[in-house]
């Protein structure tokens, strides 16, 4: 029986080691994790930051093809009539 208290003493040592242990890594983890959460948040709102970005180009793009279909549209006229006068 004391052979077996001593067993029990000492299995229980190892296993208060590994918990330390294990609590630890756990620790670790939820400290990695958390940095990894940051990062994701950071690149989550330059990607948002970025599609805004593209939203405003796009719009400024069409502005400026919409400028110059109207010159095309002006000068469609004037060609046409240089043609009849050929």
């Amino acid at each position: 029986m004391v052979q077996d208290y001593r067993t029990a003493i000492e299995k229980n040592k190892k296993l208060e080691t590994e918990n330390k242990s294990l609590a630890l890594s756990l620790e670790e983890a939820i400290k990695h994790q958390e940095t990894l959460s940051k990062r994701l948040e950071t690149i989550n709102q330059e990607s948002l930051r970025d599609t805004k970005g593209l939203d405003q180009w796009k719009t400024e793009t069409r502005k400026e093809i919409r400028g110059i279909m109207k010159e095309v549209e002006k000068c469609i006229p004037q060609v046409e009539s240089l043609l009849e006068n050929k």
